[in-house]
């Protein structure tokens, strides 16, 4: 499996700006690739909260941060949390938050965690393994009409009540139990575009559903708010129209935040040829007002 290769690394050191001395909070800290960047941008000498609610994530970064042990701070929680985090670990004077909202290569490639097509697993796509509904559940034995509005809100679909019908009657003959067995249904009636499989957007709108993720980043955003001090920096990257729009409104609205630039910052393309997990990168980046 190819190491994965974290995202818009330079941007997230120039405008997050972390300094010796200071404590940041990487609050999807997946394998631990930005929090080492940081880490190694302030030789060691910062502290970083690193924050996922996979715990399987967890033992990666500790592996993967094991030099710099001395300066992480690592929580098996969701960032939805970050203000109870922070109070519960007794943390002071927040200068930088990052939220990196896609995936790792590690987690695509995770057959037992479900949530890509590229290795075949049992449909799961949850991030805490814990949590109640999985994407098995769905698939298997919501109402069509539900797999409808899911495939519709979260995948921004036009045929998502083609591809529910196709899905309940599957479920007929047999459940639908792996990634690839979902992913090769949605295959054989809707065209490949360009790069893209088919199933991306199903596979997105399920996983956002099941992992409740629009919903707790409003309130992860919200909680960065209330934790960061003034003058401290809140660094957004999105995958995907929804994410951004939530983003992009927060920043917009907020009266105690001041966004960097009006647009969105993108990847070079040089970064987009090499690193293909970085195409579709969008990155906000607001201030808390003195």
């Amino acid at each position: 499996m190819r190491e994965h290769q974290p995202v818009m690394v330079k941007q997230v050191l120039e405008y997050l700006n972390p300094q010796e001395g200071g404590m940041y909070i990487d609050a999807t800290c997946g394998s631990g690739h930005h929090a080492r960047a940081i880490l190694e941008h302030t030789d060691g000498k910062a502290k970083i909260i690193c924050i996922d609610k996979d715990p399987r994530a967890i033992l990666r970064a500790k592996k993967y941060l094991k030099q710099f042990s001395d300066s992480v701070i690592f929580v098996n929680d969701g960032f939805e949390n970050i203000e109870q985090i922070v109070k519960r670990i007794n943390a002071e004077r927040i200068s930088g938050i990052l939220f990196d909202l896609g995936f790792s290569s590690e987690q695509i490639s995770d057959s037992e965690a479900g949530f890509g097509f590229r290795q075949d697993g049992m449909l799961d796509m949850r991030f805490n393994p814990e949590s109640p509904v999985s994407a098995y559940d769905v698939v298997n034995s919501y109402p069509e009409y539900e797999i409808k509005r899911i495939l519709f809100e979260y995948g921004e679909m036009k045929d998502a009540e083609k591809i529910a019908h196709l899905i309940c009657e599957e479920r007929k003959k047999r459940p639908i139990r792996t990634t690839r067995q979902l992913a090769d249904l949605i295959a054989s009636c809707r065209k490949k575009r360009g790069n893209i499989h088919p199933a991306t957007q199903v596979f997105q709108a399920i996983r956002i559903y099941v992992n409740n993720e629009l919903e707790n980043l409003k309130s992860g955003l919200n909680g960065a708010l209330k934790v960061l001090m003034p003058g401290g920096r809140i660094v957004v990257i999105s995958y995907h129209s929804l994410e951004d729009r939530i983003v992009k409104k927060f920043m917009k609205s907020s009266n105690k935040l001041r966004m960097l630039f009006k647009k969105v910052i993108v990847p070079d393309q040089m970064e987009k040829v090499i690193n293909p997990c970085a195409r579709s990168a969008k990155m906000r980046v607001a201030e808390v007002i003195n």
